[in-house]
């Protein structure tokens, strides 16, 4: 909601001023369709970053997790929008979990170049003699 808030006000006073109520409600119908679904999947790819900090393994399982959590805590608004606003909701949805799945990759990586920190390696198999 911040962005969403933000964009419509720097568009109101700082990159368009002195325009009609109509021409900025218009602005503010296309600007809410747009940021807030993208907003949504940067705030998901942030919470899997803040999330998988201080894990060792399960980074991207993690960073999905968040992204699904993300969905399910705001998966009630699908159902009490409007028909013409359902497909933005999936499509935020599927920005939520992209955005989680991204914060565990990158969150792996990160992990992965801090200093005395060994990579995962696979369970050695057991020897059959």
């Amino acid at each position: 909601m911040a962005a969403v808030i933000a964009t419509m006000l720097t568009y109101r006073f700082l990159i368009a001023p002195g325009r009609t109520a109509a021409e900025y409600d218009a602005f503010d119908n296309s600007a809410d369709r747009l940021v807030a679904p993208l907003a949504a999947g940067l705030a998901a790819f942030a919470a899997a970053l803040w999330a998988c900090r201080k894990l060792s393994s399960a980074f991207v399982a993690t960073g999905i997790l968040v992204g699904a959590v993300a969905v399910i805590l705001t998966g009630g608004f699908l159902f009490v929008a409007r028909p013409e606003d359902r497909l933005l909701y999936g499509v935020s949805f599927v920005l939520r979990i992209l955005g989680g799945w991204i914060g565990g990759v990158v969150a792996q990586r990160i992990s992965a170049k801090r200093p005395g920190r060994v990579p995962a390696s696979p369970a050695p198999s057991p020897e059959l003699t």
